[in-house]
């Protein structure tokens, strides 16, 4: 019997996935050949399919026995609870980024200890036992005294479950006392850099108009100093896309084993300067071919250094299984992978909806950690409105794509950018993105030679 898939044409052949992730190609013969009932199941290509669930010689039922638990696998994060809690700390920021999707006209504000000691309270409702408590801003080293008592305090009402921390900042408040206190919890740290110097301060700018790239060197140093490994995010704005190879390259001088290529998203500042800094998709897939054949030269020197989109992209496709990465799931991980909470208490989906909060919208508010709990949120209208419209089984243009298990759609950028959870133009920009990005992965993975397979290999389970 031949089971469920999706395909497209695909340079000169034809590319075939289904739901476990796994994915075949095949020539316009055998595909005729296939699809009509007529390949010999002795050959080695029905082997190779059967292989990878695309058919199989026995019973109906034996096939679905067969496909369960890779297809769970595929969708290994279904299983888990909420484990991604987002302390916005403050709102308020010494930079001034060209892209702030936080950038918007809420009042300046600071979570007060009150306020963090009950989102807490509400988190220990929460079923998972591994959790993870990201600070974020603004700047959330502007509330520095909220951020010590939320790791104290989360460490002694938590004590059931396993807690990580994550601080994700410019660095350039640091001091030896916060490096040290960050040292004694094991605190996770994460930064930006979009490039070398000179991109990296017309991109993020400090709030006087300074450059911003001494100081977070400086913090990173400071950091490194003391044994913390040290990850980085990159954005990409319209100055950014003549110069893919400096910015990997910049990466790799600096130490960093990986770069996370990422486009805009249209929010907060970056919706009012796109005519300034936004590019179309196909310009940022120019821009990411070219990265990741900068990477590759690297590893071809012997340098072990990956691409984040893609190492998550590749887990699924070589491995059949997906990271739990929020915004490349079915569902997304509005609520029931992440929650955001806002300086005053407020609590949101996640971070997007939580920054278009920020942009006068509340569209995506929950509760507040005062009068609610994670029973309320998850039984909201909000939640139930989000995950159904992120969904891809279910949409119009994603339920047959053959990029379909690869994927994820964010109803909030949808939301923000038609005013419809529901992309009324399902090949929009966001889709084009990542199906450029794919695009370049599957071609590698038909056309590439065996060392640079080899490498693309070497980027999986990375993330």
């Amino acid at each position: 019997m031949i089971g469920s898939f999706r395909y497209k044409p695909f340079r000169n052949r034809y590319l075939l996935t289904n739901d476990s992730g796994r994915y075949a190609f095949l020539s316009k013969e055998c595909f005729q050949q296939f699809i009509a009932g007529a390949m010999d199941p002795e050959s080695e290509m029905w082997a190779m399919l059967q292989s990878r669930l695309f058919c199989s010689k026995e019973s109906r039922e034996t096939y679905l026995q067969e496909a369960i638990e890779p297809v769970r696998d595929n969708h290994a994060y279904l299983f888990s609870p909420t484990s991604l809690f987002i302390f916005a700390v403050t709102n308020q920021c010494n930079n001034g980024c060209v892209y702030c999707q936080a950038d918007g006209c809420a009042a300046a504000s600071r979570m007060s200890i009150d306020t963090a000691d009950k989102a807490i309270d509400r988190i220990r409702e929460a079923p998972s036992k591994n959790l993870t408590i990201e600070f974020q801003g603004g700047e959330p080293l502007l509330n520095w005294e909220t951020i010590k008592y939320v790791v104290k305090a989360a460490k002694a009402k938590l004590g059931d479950k396993k807690v990580s921390f994550t601080i994700v900042s410019n660095l350039s408040l640091l001091t030896e006392e916060m490096v040290n206190f960050i040292v004694e919890n094991k605190i996770s740290i994460s930064t930006s850099l979009d490039g070398p110097r000179d991109l990296h301060d017309r991109n993020r700018p400090c709030a006087d108009g300074q450059g911003s790239y001494d100081t977070m060197l400086r913090g990173l140093a400071m950091l490194r100093a003391r044994g913390l490994e040290v990850g980085a995010i990159q954005t990409t704005t319209k100055a950014s896309l003549l110069y893919a190879k400096e910015i990997v390259n910049e990466y790799a001088e600096l130490g960093f084993t990986s770069v996370f290529l990422r486009p805009l998203t249209r929010l907060g500042a970056a919706s009012r300067r796109w005519h300034e800094i936004g590019y179309t998709p196909e310009e940022f897939i120019q821009f990411y071919q070219e990265g990741i054949s900068a990477i590759l030269d690297l590893n071809r020197k012997g340098l072990h250094f990956f691409e984040s989109h893609a190492s998550i992209f590749l887990s699924k496709m070589l491995l059949g299984y997906s990271p739990n990465y929020m915004e490349l799931r079915s569902p997304c991980g509005a609520t029931i992978g992440q929650i955001a909470f806002a300086p005053n208490g407020d609590v949101y989906t996640c971070d997007e909806g939580r920054m278009l909060a920020e942009m006068g919208d509340n569209a995506f508010r929950l509760g507040n950690v005062e009068n609610s709990g994670y029973g309320d949120w998850l039984d909201s209208s909000v939640c139930k409105a989000v995950c159904s419209a992120s969904l891809l089984e279910t949409l119009p243009g994603c339920c047959d794509c053959v990029y379909q298990p690869y994927c994820g759609v964010c109803p909030i950028v949808n939301y923000a950018l038609e005013g419809s959870l529901i992309s009324t133009h399902p090949n929009n920009d966001r889709c084009r993105v990542y199906r450029g990005m794919l695009d370049i992965l599957f071609t590698y993975l038909l056309e590439a030679d065996e060392a640079t397979l080899q490498h693309l290999y070497n980027w999986v389970g990375n993330n």
